[in-house]
């Protein structure tokens, strides 16, 4: 292993380390206001450098997540500038899922028909080397604008489908839901490049979380919409270990307890039978938690390490978010802890 590749193991394992952990978020429960949960995160966990010179008593809910999503960003970036001998794809991978987490953001906006002016998280660094204009981005307040923004990028080719007019609603599940494929595709692409034994580990995390995906996708259809099996079938991202045969019995199922039978007798699906769920959109993270959480104490492949601190990462980002809504809407605080995954 390679000075640089040891570096990126130790650095995402360290990273892991200093993790949220139960009793941290016993004491985050218990807060009963933003501001008390900022402090706690100041002042007892590894968020210390998150918030800058932000004032507990200013802060509120959005500059709250943005300053924590900033930060995660900010955590992967150091990673990522290691990585080169770990395999420059992965880089990328992350770099444009960055981008398009920035994207979905900027068309919720522009859907939303809000006047907002757009704080992007990602590092000074990363947008130097970007495709995407974002000083063009930064103002667009149309459907045009935000075209323009991304005409260089790779991104573009998505859009070419979607001659919308201003004012139009934009597709952002459609649209989102291609943009993750693509990225996928790099994804597995350079997995595809990697070690035999880091190939393995890897898509053995990738399949099993895009099947959950598919699976998660397959019973909200089922069960909230009219939409037939073919139909279905056309949603799920062409990726994951379950056969096309299986797919189709889920989206054949009659109704959404026939869909958990058929995956409970699937490989990936008997993981289910692990976890405690309170319900059925938790499974995924769940699933995605625990095989991410064993690359970190079991493997000593760079690329699989750096990969799953990134995944446990964004989940513990989530969790705070949840806690930061629940405290918000004054949720009962043991609803909020069946929301969490840890």
């Amino acid at each position: 292993m390679s000075e640089v590749s040891y570096a990126v193991l130790t650095k995402a394992k360290a990273k892991y380390g200093k993790r949220l952990k139960k009793d941290d978020y016993k004491h985050l429960l218990e807060c009963d206001s933003i501001s008390e949960i900022m402090t706690y995160l100041k002042t007892n966990t590894h968020y210390i450098k998150a918030f800058g010179e932000a004032n507990e008593r200013d802060v509120h809910r959005g500059l709250f997540e943005f300053l924590l999503r900033q930060h995660i960003t900010y955590e992967f970036d150091t990673i990522c500038r290691y990585e080169l001998t770990v395999g420059e794809h992965f880089s990328k991978y992350v770099v444009h899922q960055t981008e398009i987490n920035e994207i979905i953001r900027v068309l919720t906006i522009l859907n939303s028909d809000k006047e907002k002016r757009f704080s992007f998280t990602i590092p000074a660094h990363m947008v130097k080397n970007t495709s995407i204009n974002f000083d063009i981005l930064e103002k667009a307040s149309t459907y045009d604008e935000f075209l323009q923004a991304l005409s260089k990028s790779p991104f573009a080719t998505v859009f070419k489908d979607y001659k919308l007019k201003n004012g139009e609603p934009i597709p952002i599940n459609e649209i989102e839901d291609k943009l993750y494929t693509n990225l996928y595709k790099e994804l597995f692409d350079a997995i595809n490049m990697t070690s035999s034994e880091e190939k393995t580990e890897l898509l053995d995390l990738y399949n099993t979380i895009i099947d959950y995906e598919n699976f998660l996708r397959i019973v909200r259809l089922k069960k909230y919409y009219k939409v037939s099996p073919s139909q279905i079938m056309d949603m799920l991202l062409p990726f994951g270990s379950l056969s096309k045969r299986k797919l189709e019995d889920m989206c054949n199922a009659e109704n959404s307890s026939a869909v958990f039978s058929i995956m409970g007798n699937t490989k990936p699906g008997k993981i289910i039978d692990k976890i405690e769920y309170s319900y059925t959109g938790s499974i995924p993270s769940k699933v995605k938690y625990l095989k991410a959480r064993k690359n970190m104490y079991l493997s000593d492949n760079p690329a699989t390490v750096m990969m799953s601190y990134i995944i446990l990462a964004e989940i513990e980002l989530m969790n705070l978010i949840c806690i930061i809504e629940g405290v918000r809407y004054k949720v009962d605080k043991n609803r909020i802890e069946q929301l969490l995954t840890y």
